[in-house]
């Protein structure tokens, strides 16, 4: 063809020599340069193709991109010049690319891939986010090369596009995962022994989310195209984050069934959460997200568990067949459900004012549902004392008073008028009237500033007087079987006792001995662990029973007998002495120590 175009170069300029006025003779040399170079594609396609299906290295990286470049000039220029014949170039062409796109996309990951790596807790959970070492300049520059190249590069719609995109989210997204790794184990791991404020491992786990998420930021900020930045943003941050929602779901859900001991977890994430909302939703701007931020849900549904939480207490507290509150002691201690309330309330302490501000939401008395029998009239009068919180008050006096209301009605497991009964009261009694009174700031919220009208007294401290009162009825026929009587005989004292007499001394020791003794053994089994309460109860028998028996022990104690305990006697009742004086005064006092230590 070139020939021909030639030989019509030649005629044309044979004619232009005979007509030299017509203007509009054909510029043949133009055009058979402009069918050469079209022609030099079909030797350039496969040039190109040779370039760039050899393996990449980060040496040759430059020359690679500048046959990219020679590639697609190529392409556009067969592409619009529409020749049949030159089909066959554009697909090697386009062939060429979508190889040079996946060599590009592969040393993309692979650099992204080396300089990801999980970081090191410390660095995760510091407060500085010059801590994260950053890309070294060299792969930034690399990174930044190819992120460019891969987004310059456009196939048809039919054509396999390059995935390097979707590798930085995924490599950026695992690298915070792995780095955030121990955090999410520690957090999914329920809470053994007593939790301590603060110490929740979701609130370092919650910062440092937020600062790798800023680090991410910054990172595509420094690697990507603008108009790339909110969406590889959000595909590099939304792994981890969703997996940061779904570890604190859980939490709720865990708590939601051991909220006795693990409350403090909850108050603790809400309050670190309401802190950081901020930092959340400047960071869902930055990935452009249109819904309301995961964070701001997730703080919703902890604080509806919150509220859940004062709710189902309460009735838990109220309800006398709860299946976990079943089990009894056997030695009258304190019962599970009286610690775990006042030590559910003790935790409240540490969040007064986040309890205040949950319960106001809740509403004054909507935690009681209506057969809850609560006083609505003592709640009214509390609410005009004056107290520092009122609603706080009104919470805590309805859990004292379903709290007493339960224990004396599982007290009537035990047979009716057994002193066991009465021990179980005076323990748990006892532990609500120390706990309140040792815990600061209780004593204060429950009653209020009106002491003339003591809430504490009403619920607890009266009754528990009462059963101390009620327990010494047990040791009333121990203490009239030395009740006695002085002899007189012509004006002065009897100094021998008739048979009668005698008899009667022996009945009173006997029948002494014997509800001695079965008081010893049932109450020896029972257990009062507080020493100041077993002192109080056992004061009575030291003042009382003790000074007693040994009054009547002395006056009747034989000197005379074989063996006879007892020295100075002045009235004889028996010979055998030791058939009937079983105990001296010091023996009596050593068991009476023995008494409620469960052994």
């Amino acid at each position: 063809m070139v020939d021909i175009l030639n030989s019509f170069d030649t005629r044309l300029g044979s004619l232009q020599g005979m007509f030299p006025n017509r203007s509009h003779i054909l510029d043949m040399d133009s055009t058979v340069a402009a069918l050469e170079a079209i022609l030099s594609y079909f030797d350039l396609a496969a040039q190109e193709e040779a370039i760039v299906a050899r393996p990449l290295s980060e040496h040759d990286l430059q020359s690679y991109l500048q046959s990219i470049a020679r590639i697609r000039e190529y392409l556009r220029t067969m592409s619009s010049i529409k020749l049949k014949a030159g089909e066959r170039v554009v697909q090697q062409l386009k062939r060429s690319l979508k190889l040079a796109g996946g060599q590009l996309d592969d040393r993309f990951k692979k650099v992204m891939s080396q300089h990801s790596q999980p970081l090191d807790l410390k660095i995760v959970t510091s407060t500085d986010r010059k801590d994260i070492p950053p890309f070294p300049p060299a792969a930034v520059q690399t990174l930044a090369t190819l992120a460019k190249s891969l987004a310059e590069i456009e196939l048809d719609p039919n054509a396999t596009p390059t995935g390097y995109l979707k590798s930085y989210c995924e490599i950026r997204a695992n690298c915070m995962i792995a780095s955030l790794s121990p955090l999410y184990q520690s957090s999914v791991i329920e809470l053994k022994g007593v939790y301590d404020k603060g110490s929740s491992p979701f609130i370092p786990y919650t910062s440092s989310l937020l600062k790798l998420c800023r680090n991410e930021a910054d990172l595509a900020d420094t690697l990507l195209d603008p108009k790339l930045l909110s969406l590889a943003f959000m595909g590099s941050i939304m792994p981890p984050i969703e997996q940061w929602v779904e570890t604190g779901r859980g939490i709720t859900r865990r708590i939601r069934k051991t909220y006795t001991s693990e409350v403090g977890i909850l108050f603790d994430v809400i309050e670190s959460l309401e802190a950081t909302m901020n930092t959340f939703e400047s960071v869902f701007g930055l990935a452009r997200r249109q819904k309301e931020n995961d964070a701001s849900e997730l703080l919703k549904t902890f604080k509806a568990t919150a509220m859940r939480t004062f709710i189902d207490f309460l009735a838990e507290v109220r309800n006398h067949n709860n299946a976990k509150y079943q089990a009894m002691p056997l030695d009258g201690a304190v019962h599970q459900m009286t610690s775990d309330t006042l030590n559910y309330m003790r935790r409240l302490m540490n969040y007064l004012p986040m309890v205040e501000s949950i319960l106001n939401v809740i509403g004054d008395g909507n935690w009681n549902s209506p057969e809850s029998g609560a006083s609505q009239n003592r709640r009214s009068q509390a609410a005009g004392r004056g107290s520092r919180s009122p609603i706080l008050q009104h919470y805590f006096a309805d859990v004292l008073e379903a709290l007493v209301q339960n224990i004396e009605a599982k007290s009537r497991f035990y047979k009716k008028g057994q002193a066991l009964t009465q021990i179980f009261l005076l323990n748990n009694y006892f532990y609500i009237s120390k706990s309140v009174r040792t815990t600061p700031g209780l004593l204060e919220i429950i009653n209020g500033s009106d002491t003339g009208n003591n809430l504490t007294s009403a619920v607890y401290e009266r009754p528990l007087k009462q059963t101390v009162d009620a327990y010494q009825d047990n040791w009333r026929s121990c203490v009239e079987h030395l009740m006695d009587v002085t002899y007189v005989q012509d004006g002065g004292l009897q100094q021998v006792l008739n048979s009668n007499q005698r008899q009667m001394v022996k009945d009173k020791f006997k029948n002494f001995n014997h509800d001695f003794d079965e008081l010893w053994k049932a109450q020896k089994q029972y257990s009062i662990p507080d020493m100041d309460l077993r002192a109080m109860v056992l004061k009575d028998l030291h003042q009382v029973l003790i000074p007693m028996y040994d009054k009547f022990l002395t006056k009747y104690a034989s000197s005379g007998g074989s063996g006879g305990v007892g020295a100075g006697a002045t009235m004889e009742f028996t010979k055998n002495v030791q058939k009937y004086i079983r105990y001296d005064v010091s023996m009596v006092k050593d068991m009476v120590q023995q008494f409620f230590t469960n052994t």
